[in-house]
């Protein structure tokens, strides 16, 4: 009897294991479809609670320490170890894509001793005040090398070239909120640092490569220079040429031709 009791256990819990792994398999792979069906575009509601803590284009002076708490007690943190991620720059390309909002290139520098992997930033769009479905584009960094800074291209909705309307016509956005470490992830030195406010206008436009067309140009030996340029004359008799008798022996050939007709 006991013994059919955990074979009962052990079916139960093999089955309820699979039924789990594949809503959980379902829901996964479903996930990004779903989250757009229930509510609507991608939002930006993580980004709020940190503009209300920290505000925008603020600094704070980096502890040279952090205390937190541990169940033997409290542990000081250098703030070397902390580290912290810094926005270096922001430039706009100079076109957009067809059916593609404006393109930011971003160069995001980790402050820090040790490698930071998995940051999200995240690009919002705004005319007037934030709203959770104000246009927006998060971007995961796989890593950013420890006191290194690296690149990365974020592009907006198209949405963001037409949030309002003015006699019939679109109004893009006209400022940019740049959040670093957007979900709030990583324990940083200074987290006011981490969000940062453009008008859309000061931003400048990334310089483009221009291509020039190349010349080809043939090039010739000294021989082959004189050669075209100054003409050879073709000699006037064999005498000129070297060839053959010279002028004072034909003549003297006729005069023994003449002399010898005379005779005769």
């Amino acid at each position: 009897m006991k013994r059919h009791s955990l074979l009962c256990r052990w079916m139960f819990a093999v089955i309820a294991g699979t039924l789990v792994g594949n809503s959980l398999a379902v829901a996964h792979a479903d996930e990004a479809a779903l989250r757009r069906l229930l509510h609507g575009p991608d939002r930006c509601d993580h980004v709020i609670p940190m503009l209300l803590r920290h505000g925008v284009n603020n600094e704070s002076s980096p502890a040279t320490a952090m205390n937190t708490f541990h169940p033997y007690g409290p542990i000081a943190i250098p703030a070397a170890e902390l580290g912290d991620l810094e926005l270096i720059s922001i430039t706009r390309h100079a076109d957009a894509a067809a059916g593609c909002g404006p393109s930011f290139d971003l160069v995001i520098k980790n402050c820090s001793t040790r490698d930071v992997c998995g940051p999200h930033v995240t690009l919002v769009g705004l005319l007037g005040r934030i709203r959770p479905t104000s246009p927006n584009v998060t971007t995961k960094l796989e890593s950013i090398p420890a006191g290194q800074a690296i690149q990365v291209t974020a592009t907006l909705p198209i949405q963001s070239l037409a949030m309002g309307n003015l006699n019939g016509q679109a109004i893009a956005m006209n400022q940019v909120l740049v959040v670093l470490d957007s979900f709030d992830q990583f324990l940083e030195s200074n987290e006011a640092n981490n969000l940062r406010l453009y008008d859309a206008a000061t931003i400048p436009v990334a310089a483009t490569a221009v291509i020039e067309p190349t010349v080809t140009t043939e090039t010739t030996t000294p021989d082959q220079a004189t050669n075209a340029s100054q003409p050879v004359a073709e000699p006037a008799s064999p005498s000129d040429s070297g060839l053959g008798l010279s002028s004072p022996d034909l003549r003297s050939a006729i005069d023994q031709f003449t002399d010898g007709n005379t005779a005769g």
